[in-house]
């Protein structure tokens, strides 16, 4: 039985060698590359762009969404006032226009088109004219419809799909977004130069979702934190600073950079150290919606509000005097 395991298993691991020879000509590269493009659109799948890819700011760029021009050609008059209203699937793909407003003054030399994101995927027909009002136009080609901006790298002509960021001189992140098929997708979290976090918000295919959270930058040492003397004599009088100076001496030169700085503070809280919330926040596809809680530096409750969908149900303020 263990023989014909060996072997059931040796004539399957020969196949996939032989296949993977076909298909990708034995280059890794051609591989890694193909399986970029499959998994482009997918946050689960592994080594996909979303979870590995990660780029500067400086090369994202924001197309706007999705909307038809209609363009008349007459040489003495031209109309105005013609829109139109997208019919989709429902995975968000164009089927039809309906024009919801016919406009005025058009000749019979009137075109249309696509403007915004994804636009060299459309392909429109014969518009047609009445009385000098727009009535119909010809969807011939068709693809996924965006009512929001969408997000490219680059002169890449696919959504982007990976982490942005913008970076201090000192190679400390200032922000980082994540991205999924040209939306915000995932936790915005954004440093102050010492790494300290000073916001976390998170969003859904685009919308505001979840928990944000923005925080003070002043660290908060545990109560048993007892000074420590240096070899030299140097008091340290916060856990704050003894951190600092390990990683100073861990990291040497990178010192400062955003892997130094996360060390840093990583060990920070797990030493018993804090950073004050200043505000809580939930929201529900892109409405508040839940508990919204302020607070000072000592973390005196400053006000709490109660949201349902958007509405303010509960309203208090925190007199910290008190």
């Amino acid at each position: 039985m263990k023989k014909a395991f060996i072997l059931i298993f040796s004539i399957l691991f020969l196949i996939l060698i032989f296949g993977y020879a076909i298909l990708f000509e034995g280059k890794f590269g051609v591989l890694a590359s193909k399986w970029s493009n499959w998994t482009r659109n997918s946050e689960g799948l592994p080594f996909s762009p979303y979870k590995i890819r990660r780029e500067d700011s400086a090369f994202l760029h924001l197309e706007e969404a999705n909307r038809v021009v209609f363009q008349d050609n007459h040489l003495f008059w031209k109309g105005t006032g013609a829109k139109a209203l997208a019919e989709l699937t429902v995975s968000g793909k164009l089927v039809n226009l309906i024009v919801n407003e016919g406009g005025e003054g058009y000749s019979n030399q009137v075109m249309a088109y696509v403007v915004g994101a994804n636009n060299h995927e459309f392909k429109l027909g014969e518009v047609k004219v009445s009385e000098g009002r727009v009535i119909d136009v010809a969807v011939l080609k068709a693809s996924i419809w965006s009512h929001t901006p969408i997000a490219y790298f680059g002169n890449e002509r696919e959504p982007f799909s990976g982490t942005i960021e913008h970076k201090f001189p000192s190679g400390q992140i200032i922000e980082e977004t994540p991205f999924l098929s040209g939306k915000i997708h995932g936790n915005i979290l954004r440093y102050e130069e010492r790494g300290i976090p000073i916001f976390s918000k998170e969003y859904d295919h685009g919308k505001k979702e979840g928990t944000h959270i923005y925080w003070f930058p002043n660290p908060i040492d545990p109560t048993d934190y007892v000074p420590k003397v240096m070899q030299d004599g140097d008091l340290i009088p916060t856990l704050w600073l003894k951190i600092q100076n390990d990683a100073k001496e861990k990291f040497g030169k990178k010192f400062g950079n955003h892997e130094s700085n996360k060390w840093a503070v990583d060990k920070y809280k797990l030493s018993g150290g804090s950073f004050q919330v200043k505000l809580l926040e939930h929201w529900l596809e892109n409405r508040k919606h839940g508990l919204f809680e302020g607070f000072d530096e000592f973390g005196n409750k400053t006000f709490k509000d109660d949201y349902d969908k958007g509405l303010r149900i509960k309203h208090k303020i925190f007199d910290k005097t008190k």
